[in-house]
C-alpha cells in the first residue's frame, strides 16, 4: 500500500509569502501616503484659517480708527528689510520686522526670516539693514512698553497688537534711526499686549506684510486701506525671495517637514469710518 503525503512545496510557500509581503507593504505605503495627505491638508487649513482671522482682526480695528494725514505714511506703516546672503552666495532682500499703526492699536511683527536668523536656524547671513552696513546682535525687533522705571521688554513676538492711540510705535521707529529694530510705546503696559500669533503647535509666522498708503475721502471722512501679507509655517524651508512661495526640503533632508509646511498670500481692503485724527 502506497503512502500518499500532501502539502505545499517550497516554491509554493515562497510564492505565498512573497504575495503576503507585497500585500502588507502595499497597505503600509497606502497608510503612510494617506497620513501624509491628511497632515498636509490640516497644515493648509490651519494657515488659511489663521489668515482669515488676521484679516478680521485688522478689519475690525481699522473700521473704528481715525485716519491720520499729519505725519505722513511713516506714521501708519513701516517694514525693515535686510540684505542677506544665502549659502550659495546670492544676495537677496528679505523683510525682517515691521509696524502698522491704525490709530487705536498698533500691530508689530517679526518675520520668519528674522526669527530664524536670530536663532541661527536660517541659511542666511545679514549683510545690511535698511541699506546700511551695520552689525546687530539681534536680527529680530524688540518692543519697550511703559515708562523707564516700569519698563517691560518684549522680544520673541511674531505678530502682536498693542493699545497705542498716539501711534507711538510708528513715531518711535521713525525718529530712532540708530536702532531700526527698536520700538517704544511708553503709554502702554503689559496688559495692553496681545499675541495674535504665538509659538504654538502650528508654529506660524509672517514672511511679509505690505500696507499701501490709504486713500482719504475728505467729504465722508472715511479712508480705504489695502494690504497684503504672507503667512506660513516656520518649518519646511519656506523661501519667498527667488523661487516663489514654496516649501522646500534640502536634498539631504529625510524629514517629513514638507507635510508640516504651508504658505499662502492674503490680500484685503478695509475702510476706516472714524473720521480724521486731530
Amino acid at each position: 500500500m502506497k503512502n500518499h503525503k500532501t502539502g505545499f512545496t517550497i516554491l509554493e510557500l515562497a510564492l505565498a509569502m512573497a504575495f503576503i509581503s507585497f500585500l502588507l507593504l502595499s497597505i503600509g505605503f497606502a497608510v503612510i501616503q494617506i497620513t501624509n495627505v491628511y497632515q498636509k491638508g490640516i497644515t493648509i487649513k490651519v494657515v488659511n484659517n489663521n489668515g482669515r482671522e488676521i484679516i478680521d482682526e485688522f478689519s475690525r480695528t481699522i473700521l473704528a480708527s481715525k485716519y491720520n494725514n499729519n505725519g505722513g505714511f511713516k506714521l501708519v506703516y513701516s517694514q525693515t528689510e535686510g540684505d542677506v546672503e544665502d549659502s550659495t552666495g546670492i544676495d537677496e532682500k528679505v523683510p525682517l520686522h515691521g509696524v502698522f499703526c491704525v490709530g487705536n492699536y498698533s500691530y508689530l511683527w517679526n518675520t520668519g526670516y528674522a526669527l530664524n536668523l536670530d536663532d541661527n536656524k536660517g541659511d542666511y547671513t545679514v549683510l545690511k539693514i535698511n541699506g546700511e552696513d551695520r552689525e546687530y546682535s539681534k536680527k529680530k525687533a524688540y518692543l519697550e512698553l511703559g515708562e523707564e522705571n516700569k519698563r517691560t521688554i518684549k522680544t520673541d513676538y511674531r505678530l502682536i497688537r498693542v493699545a497705542d492711540v498716539g501711534r507711538e510705535a510708528c513715531k518711535s521707529h521713525k525718529d530712532n534711526k540708530d536702532e531700526p529694530n527698536k520700538y517704544v510705546i511708553t503709554k502702554a503696559t503689559e496688559n495692553d499686549y496681545v499675541e495674535l500669533l504665538s509659538a504654538s503647535e502650528n508654529n506660524l509666522v509672517l514672511y511679509d506684510m505690505v500696507v499701501f498708503p490709504p486713500v482719504y475721502h475728505s467729504g465722508t471722512g472715511h479712508a480705504l486701506y489695502s494690504a497684503s501679507f504672507i503667512l506660513g509655517t516656520r518649518e519646511g524651508g519656506v523661501d519667498i525671495t527667488t523661487t516663489g512661495n514654496f516649501c522646500t526640503d534640502k536634498p539631504d533632508n529625510l524629514k517629513t517637514d514638507f507635510n508640516y509646511c504651508s504658505i499662502n498670500k492674503f490680500n484685503f481692503t478695509a475702510r476706516s469710518t472714524g473720521g480724521l485724527a486731530i
